[in-house]
């Protein structure tokens, strides 16, 4: 394997060399999808979530939906409020939350694991405003997506609350309400965002290394379509896959799995959790969904190019990217303030 990366990175560098153009189109590209949809889409719910979490609020916010789900998967109420959380704000919110949950002693990096594998879901945000409004010029093909890609991860938690025993010890105190856990909601958000942000810039530049070498063009030849491949690499290059017949289906399939960037950014946030039942899981959504979408696809067809352009089109550099550089700006500042903190504390204040 070693050998094989080796050769992988020299060839990359060549082409980077050779190419820089490809490479820096890409990752503008990119960088561009992040300040437009990912940021707005991601970062203010993260923060709900975490604070939620830390103030304790989620177990009192949530429970009209917690009591009962707690009895559909003979799971803890808290744990519950963790899976609804995780599926409605985004795919880094699970990983977060269960870091939480383990770094506080509360969960053990095993039930974490295992949890991992259904609290995990983009959100109706991202559903909407990439597959829905992008590929099928409708709000409701994207609330479909997120119904289907829900379902999917609500049988994976029936199956794994029957196999596993999930421990939660009770918390220290019921509530925080206080600064300092708005201060570090705040932080451990932004933490996620630069971790999210530089993973999809990062994989825009091998996506576009690969179609250089050919990669593209040797999965075009063998399944049919140049358009799967981008999707399973990084999860919003799916409004690719528009020009598709199946692209209903193949929207719900790809969206529970998540792409490869997604599973890294998890790697990433969520280091102390064991992944190997989590990628297992990826293939069981994948499939899960697409069987629940399949009778749909019919309902939701593609919408026509020029539907998308009159409905979807969004200028370069909007408000909505300057906004979202002014919000990674304060997170920047924030955790350089938190740095300095730590720094301070360890050092006695000198």
């Amino acid at each position: 394997m070693k050998y094989i990366l080796s050769i992988l990175s020299a060839v990359a560098a060549v082409v980077l060399l050779i190419s820089p153009e490809a490479v820096s189109e890409a990752v503008r590209v990119s960088a561009e999808s992040c300040l437009e949809v990912v940021v707005p889409s991601l970062f203010a719910f993260t923060i709900l979530a975490v604070y939620l979490q830390k103030s304790g609020l989620y177990r009192v916010a949530l429970r009209p939906i917690t009591f009962p789900l707690s009895k559909l998967l003979r799971l803890d109420e808290e744990l519950c409020a963790v899976f609804v959380l995780s599926n409605v704000g985004g795919y880094p919110v699970g990983a977060k939350l269960l870091s939480e949950l383990v770094a506080q002693g509360r969960l053990s990096r095993k039930n974490a694991g295992e949890m991992l594998c259904f609290c995990f879901g983009s959100g109706p945000g991202f559903m909407i405003g990439i597959a829905g409004m992008r590929i099928f010029g409708s709000a409701k093909a994207g609330l479909a997506l997120f119904g289907i890609c829900f379902c999917s991860s609500l049988l994976i938690a029936a199956f794994m609350s029957a196999r596993c025993k999930f421990t939660l010890t009770d918390a220290p105190n019921r509530f925080e309400l206080n600064s300092q856990t708005l201060i570090s909601s705040v932080s451990g958000a932004a933490r996620v965002m630069f971790t999210v942000c530089a993973m999809i810039t990062g994989f825009a530049a091998i996506s576009a290394v690969l179609k250089k070498i050919g990669v593209y063009s040797l999965f075009s030849a063998a399944f049919g379509s140049d358009e799967i491949l981008p999707a399973l690499l990084e999860v919003t290059r799916i409004r690719g896959i528009s020009s598709s017949e199946h692209a209903f289906v193949f929207c719900a399939a790809l969206l529970s799995f998540g792409g490869i960037c997604v599973i890294m950014q998890i790697r990433a946030i969520a280091a102390d959790i064991p992944l190997k039942g989590f990628l297992i899981s990826r293939a069981a959504a994948a499939v899960l969904s697409a069987l629940i979408a399949l009778p749909f696809a019919k309902n939701f067809p593609p919408a026509a190019a020029e539907t998308l352009a009159n409905g979807s089109a969004v200028e370069p550099f909007s408000k909505n990217a300057v906004l979202s550089v002014c919000v990674l700006l304060m997170c920047a500042i924030l955790l350089i303030d938190a740095g300095r903190a730590v720094h301070r504390g360890k050092t006695g204040g000198k």
